[in-house]
């Protein structure tokens, strides 16, 4: 074989850039890693029950269950369950009238429930809050029964204290954006230069 059918080998000269690429690469996948998965990482709640009886001889119990935090931009779920106790299963049907009050805090639903319910049969109410901002919100829940005559009897008067965080001064769904972002981001760091020395490698070895 002579000089001129020998083939040509391209050899790739270590680039000390590379190792640093991976160094910053592997940091900004890091961090995008556990930007996620703190701003996905479920909040745990805790649940108060409390006994309450009507002057109408219905008593039962009342099982309140919110957020131990909520996350700013993202939407945290508060809940009444009323249970009335099994000897009042014959009892005739009764209207709730219910409200969650919650000051500079969006809440649905925001206007007063009513409902009419049957004794033997438990009631859970749902509200939806969002908060837009870092801070404590303080408000009240309110439970009503109407009787037969109209007048109503207080069940429940319960203050409620809700605290929101960001995350590094941000909501937690624009967190969740950044680490993405980041996470692509650092995988173009790591991938892109040893794809680009292959092509060039390629390249010369076609030529």
């Amino acid at each position: 074989m002579t000089g001129a059918d020998a083939p040509v080998f391209f050899q790739v000269r270590y680039n000390p850039f590379m190792k640093w690429n991976h160094v910053i690469g592997i940091i900004f996948c890091s961090l995008a890693i556990i930007i996620l998965i703190v701003s996905i990482w479920p909040i745990s709640s805790f649940s108060s029950h409390i006994d309450f009886s009507l002057p109408d001889d219905l008593s039962g119990k009342l099982e309140f269950i919110q957020p131990r935090q909520m996350r700013v931009g993202d939407e945290a779920e508060i809940s009444l369950k009323v249970v009335f106790n099994q000897d009042h299963a014959d009892s005739v049907p009764l209207t709730l009238f219910s409200k969650l009050e919650l000051d500079n805090l969006e809440v649905t639903p925001r206007e007063e429930g009513k409902v009419t319910v049957d004794p033997s049969k438990p009631v859970v109410y749902i509200w939806k809050v969002i908060p837009h901002n870092a801070g404590t919100y303080n408000g009240t829940l309110w439970l009503f029964a109407e009787s037969n005559t109209g007048d109503r009897d207080l069940i429940l008067a319960r203050p409620i204290e809700l605290v929101a965080k960001s995350l590094f001064g941000v909501s937690y769904q624009m967190a969740r954006i950044i680490g993405f972002i980041g996470l692509i981001t650092a995988f173009f760091i790591i991938f892109f230069p040893i794809i680009w020395q292959k092509l060039r490698s390629l390249t010369y070895n076609l030529m």
